[in-house]
């Protein structure tokens, strides 16, 4: 639970909005999201754990490619890179790998980078697998409550908040254990010559 819980931990208000039906809901936050092949961004956490008074606030940024993976990296309070694809999950720091999880081993895993690919990526409709959604839009802003089916996940999480426009602006993360992550994104662009081996 631990590990599952840093994974989380270490990875993402909109005008009032109209409930929707989730097939409806999907299509219509998927037209409101741009959906490039590499997205690049700034972030800022703020990560709350029960018993402890003041929250745990990191910032960095981060490169999102399309069907490849999504590349945290941390730069304060400390350096480190989470780098996510579909096989696995790697932590690193100072260039040495601290942390790899593999997907066959690690069901987990699996479940956090697709839940990672599709905030990122405007994959909206492949959560439904995995989530009860509801939420709405309106005009170019839309908001997700995303609550975890029975299965792994209910393990991990209770519920995701997801908040928009043609970018994921806000992600808010309530995990089983109590903790809570607000993962905001600043300054998303999809300009940027691509990297092919970031992902190998």
């Amino acid at each position: 639970m631990k590990r599952r819980s840093l994974l989380i931990a270490t990875l993402l208000p909109a005008a009032a909005a109209s409930v929707m039906a989730a097939p409806d809901l999907a299509q219509s936050v998927r037209e409101r999201l741009q959906q490039p092949e590499w997205l690049r961004g700034d972030f800022t956490q703020t990560k709350r754990v029960p018993g402890f008074a003041k929250p745990l606030v990191s910032s960095g940024n981060f490169v999102a490619a399309r069907g490849r993976g999504v590349l945290w990296r941390t730069l304060k309070p400390f350096a480190s890179e989470l780098r996510l694809t579909q096989n696995e999950i790697r932590a690193s720091q100072g260039g040495q790998t601290s942390m790899r999880l593999d997907a066959s081993r690690e069901p987990a895993v699996r479940l956090i980078t697709t839940l990672m690919f599709a905030l990122l990526n405007g994959d909206v409709s492949s959560l439904a697998e995995l989530f009860e959604l509801s939420g709405g839009a309106q005009g170019a802003s839309w908001q997700l409550s995303l609550v975890p089916k029975r299965g792994p996940l209910q393990q991990v999480l209770k519920k995701v908040e997801v908040e928009g426009d043609g970018f994921v602006r806000r992600i808010q993360l309530y995990e089983a254990n109590g903790d809570e992550s607000l993962i905001q994104i600043q300054n998303p662009r999809t300009e940027g010559a691509a990297e092919p081996g970031l992902f190998q």
